[in-house]
């Protein structure tokens, strides 16, 4: 048997074309939001802030399974913007808390617009039955190969 016969077409893979598919949504993302002056992965950071400030920086690292460093170069961007400030908390100043500015607070309408905007479209294009299928089916995969791909995980070494 021939190895070319044997050997998947690589964009037909699962790993390319969902490497397609966050790159097209990503993209599209990114054009709705360009007069924000935030960048997507600042979005999902002020996205956990809005519905549960303050976080700290581990728990904000933990819920968007991102690295504790990655986040912190995120919060100081956006410390640097105007959009978070970090506090120490009263009861221990060991620990630093992130706040949304009044800035930052101003910004969830258009980037939540933004958002459902994406969703719509996504909905209108591919119907709503099939894309809810596709998150549930990219939701499931996601966790089930969450620590399939250690060298893939964005980890920070204490």
């Amino acid at each position: 048997m021939d190895a070319d016969t044997t050997f998947p077409q690589f964009k037909e893979s699962l790993a390319y074309q969902a490497q397609l598919l966050a790159r097209l949504t990503q993209n599209d993302y990114m054009a709705r939001i360009s007069g924000s002056g935030i960048a997507p992965a600042q979005a999902y950071v002020l996205g956990e802030l809005w519905f549960n400030e303050p976080l700290s920086q581990v728990d904000l690292a933990r819920r968007l399974e991102i690295g504790k460093a990655t986040v912190g170069q995120t919060l100081a961007r956006l410390e640097r913007a105007g959009v978070v400030e970090r506090r120490r908390t009263q009861a221990d100043r060991r620990v630093v808390m992130v706040h949304l500015t009044e800035k930052g607070r101003q910004l969830r309408r258009p980037l939540a617009d933004a958002t459902t905007d994406q969703i719509a479209l996504l909905e209108t294009r591919l119907g709503k039955k099939r894309a809810d299928e596709l998150t549930a089916l990219l939701v499931y995969a996601n966790q089930q190969l969450g620590n399939a791909y250690p060298s893939a995980v964005d980890i920070d070494e204490d």
